[in-house]
């Protein structure tokens, strides 16, 4: 009587097990692992900071954020990064990282922050809080932290990703403002900077395309004014209507170039 071939039961039930105990440590990993991409020592005015606290670089100095959405931040103090950059020429110097999972020192002071809430910096030196408002973000929040007093500073977890981040609240007064701290930020993606690129050009050309038109055409029709004045009721129509399609051009390159940075 012939017996079964056990081996290939047996080889697959060792893979199973192999792949049940990686796929159990890499959910183990996922849920618990915190890790930093990088760290570099920066030397910060004073060597004030704690692990948690927020820097920013401004004048050619490393300093405690303590603006509302600075658009100079820099990164966030850590400790026992995975890899660190050691500039043994500092005598005072703190270990800061601008990308990974990360410990954030945070206030409610801007409102209670939730798992997946951006968060930025506040005017409490080096304390972040919920990000509601067009402008710099430090990143996504992964904890959640609520108080009843503004003083109180607790610390979260948060995903670091320093970069311009748009809540789509309008487009009055902001776009002009959005421009102008993105590009002052020390981090931008080539991505993030293409998008700004192609905003700006935009609306340069538009601006260009309406002022030319209406040039040319408002030149001659004052040239034909002169020739035929009795022609003017229909020669000042005309100049209207070109200023209407002035304005129109200029307007739609405005609103192009706010779905470019916010789409």
């Amino acid at each position: 009587m012939l017996m079964p071939n056990r081996k290939p039961f047996k080889k697959t039930f060792i893979i199973l097990l192999f792949l049940s105990l990686n796929l159990s440590f890499l959910l183990s990993n996922k849920c618990f692992a915190v890790s930093y991409e990088y760290a570099v020592t920066v030397p910060i005015v004073d060597n004030k900071g704690n692990p948690g606290d927020i820097v920013s670089y401004k004048e050619g100095k490393y300093s405690l954020t303590d603006v509302f959405q600075d658009p100079t931040i820099y990164g966030v103090i850590v400790e026992n990064p995975s890899i660190s950059f050691v500039d043994r020429n500092l005598e005072d110097s703190k270990l800061v990282t601008s990308m990974g999972e990360v410990p954030l020192n945070v206030s409610s002071k801007n409102g209670d922050i939730k798992e997946g809430d951006y968060v930025t910096s506040s005017d409490i030196p080096g304390v972040g809080v919920k990000a509601n408002e067009d402008g710099q973000v430090l990143g996504v929040a992964m904890e959640e932290f609520s108080s009843n007093n503004n003083d109180e500073i607790g610390q979260i977890y948060i995903l670091l990703d320093i970069k311009t981040m748009f809540f789509g609240k309008g487009l009055s007064g902001n776009l002009l403002d959005i421009i102008r701290n993105s590009l002052t930020s020390p981090f931008m993606t080539p991505v993030q900077a293409l998008r700004y690129l192609l905003a700006i050009a935009i609306i340069f050309a538009s601006f260009v395309i309406g002022f030319s038109s209406f040039g040319k055409i408002t030149g001659s029709s004052v040239e034909a004014l002169g020739r035929n004045p009795l022609a003017g009721s229909a020669i000042r129509k005309v100049m209207l209507f070109n200023f209407i399609l002035t304005f129109v051009i200029m307007a739609m390159g405005l609103v192009a170039a706010y779905f470019i940075l916010t789409i």
